[in-house]
């Protein structure tokens, strides 16, 4: 796998919002940004060498082997460790600055998740890294003394949720599964397992289905705070662009995600226009 390849990958929508949040912002903040985000990741490598159990290949073989052919077939260079913390939740998360990174997952994954679901979440959160999403840490934004406008913290939330359908596509590029992508997304949401890969599936689309007209039928003046999109649409927009991410997984050519990108677009679009 090249890391051009894994680049195309990237939701389109992001794109467009980055450009616009990094203009809110002002030329000078990717530079000033820097030393924040090295030392967002140098507390957090802190606190998992206290509270959490690094993962190695003596220790987790099977895990460990997941995780790095997921790192090696994303490439570009990425450099950090896997961590383990004691959690009954169906959760991970990554803390980046350039290349380097810290994941932690939580030990529910690692005893109910089967591996091509582990990879999928090891994806995830390694595209959240490749992508460079840290550029822009939100709650940290957002909690700066001096303020940014009400505009700007809609689109830093606007993005974020972008940022999660890009991140998902590294998911399923690297477990090359749909069903287990959409497993990993449904048993994330809901806590539950057992059930029937086609009878999750089946859910999701009539769930996106309604959540589709409601959204343009319902004002909500709160959902523009959430920082990941609606479980169902991460699902559509996976659902929608597999073939193609299949398809460039196994070396084949990309007709691209042009289509697919506008019309999660504007699902999301009429989201914050509620």
């Amino acid at each position: 796998m090249l890391f051009n390849d894994i680049e195309s990958l990237r939701f389109g929508y992001e794109s467009h919002l980055f450009k616009v949040v990094r203009a809110q912002l002002g030329p000078n903040f990717p530079t000033a940004n820097l030393e924040k985000t090295r030392n967002l990741l140098n507390i957090r490598r802190k606190d998992l060498l206290g509270e959490a159990v690094r993962v190695t290949a003596d220790l987790l073989p099977e895990v460990h082997k997941i995780y790095q052919t997921c790192l090696d077939m994303i490439g570009g260079g990425l450099n950090g460790d896997l961590f383990v913390r004691q959690s009954k939740e169906y959760n991970a998360n990554v803390s980046a600055h350039g290349k380097k990174f810290d994941l932690l997952i939580h030990s529910a994954l690692l005893k109910d998740f089967e591996p091509d679901q582990l990879r999928f979440v090891f994806g995830h959160e390694l595209g959240h890294v490749i992508f460079e999403h840290s550029c822009f840490p939100v709650y940290e934004i957002l909690s700066d003394p001096k303020g940014i406008s009400p505009d700007t913290a809609n689109m830093l939330f606007r993005w974020t949720r972008a940022s999660e359908i890009s991140a998902d596509r590294v998911g399923l590029m690297c477990c090359g599964k749909l069903g287990a992508g959409v497993t990993a997304l449904f048993q994330t949401a809901s806590g539950l397992s057992g059930i029937d890969e086609d009878l999750m599936i089946r859910s999701l689309q009539r769930q996106y289905e309604e959540l589709e007209k409601r959204v343009r039928e319902v004002h909500d003046d709160f959902s523009w705070i959430c920082t990941h999109p609606m479980i169902p649409i991460r699902f559509k927009a996976l659902e929608l662009a597999a073939l193609d991410i299949l398809a460039l997984r196994q070396g084949g050519g990309r007709k691209g995600f042009q289509k697919v990108d506008q019309q999660i677009g504007d699902i999301l679009d009429a989201i914050d226009a509620a």
